[in-house]
């Protein structure tokens, strides 16, 4: 599944001055070789205080039961984050919900990444081991995961990383089918994503670039066969001269 082409245009003030942003997110999603279903779910949830959220989950395994797994956990942060809990209290919930649930035996990552207008500033909430690439003005950096996945253990909380918003940020998100690419059926070895965007990455790429750029070259490296399920999810800011806020939403799913 790969859903396309997702801007939401919004008026953002910030310090005095008024600007005027597009706020650009995709997300792009293969399942594993020679299985029906992905056991990735991503979401896109609008905030009730302004702006959305993105909320990836990656259940451990994959097929049916993997899907299964992260719709649960997918469903519990949605609802949450509808209902105006913030992102870090949400994904704790998200945790105890798993962790109740299913006793401390599965084990699923949860990544939320929200532009929040009434804070003005990008949130990522992370229970995941995989690195964040976050992009300024052309400069591309890892972020660790610093946080390990929802579920196992009862005190698990996230790794929280906050931004202003401001023209030009980027962010990129992956679950770990993507890091591991080629590390078990090609000669590439372990996939370097921080150096690929380095190399790969520019400042006016928008957020479906972004996601299609890295997820083809993870499915390049595993030989157009994944060995995992692979999601990638992106957000880029940039300034916009629209006088009529029109907000757009597409999906493309190809069916087997």
């Amino acid at each position: 599944m790969r859903e396309r082409g997702v801007p939401w245009s919004v008026s953002f003030a910030g310090r005095g001055d008024r600007m005027a942003l597009a706020i650009d997110v995709a997300i792009a999603k293969t399942n594993k070789y020679a299985s029906r279903e992905s056991g990735d779910t991503a979401e896109l949830v609008e905030r009730p205080g302004g702006g959305f959220s993105v909320v990836t989950v990656d259940g451990q395994g994959s097929g049916r039961a993997a899907k299964s797994l992260s719709l649960l956990v997918t469903s519990k942060a949605v609802a949450l984050l509808k209902e105006g809990v913030r992102d870090g209290a949400g994904a704790r919930a998200a945790h105890d919900h798993l962790f109740a649930y299913r006793h401390g035996r599965v084990s699923a990552t949860l990544d939320i990444v929200s532009a929040d207008l009434s804070s003005g500033t990008v949130v990522v909430t992370r229970n995941a081991g995989t690195p964040m690439i976050v992009g300024r003005s052309g400069v591309y950096e890892a972020v660790p995961g610093g946080s390990g996945p929802i579920g196992l253990y009862h005190l698990t909380r996230p790794a929280v990383t906050q931004l202003p918003i401001t023209a030009g940020l980027q962010i990129v998100l992956c679950t770990d089918g993507v890091v591991m690419a080629g590390e078990r059926s090609g000669p590439h070895g372990r996939f370097d994503i921080a150096s690929f965007a380095r190399v790969t990455f520019t400042d006016g790429m928008g957020a479906e670039e972004l996601t299609d750029c890295l997820l083809q070259e993870a499915i390049r490296r595993d030989e157009d066969r994944p060995s995992d399920d692979m999601t990638v999810v992106a957000l880029a800011l940039r300034e916009h001269t629209e006088t009529t806020i029109v907000r757009r939403l597409a999906a493309f799913m190809p069916l087997p």
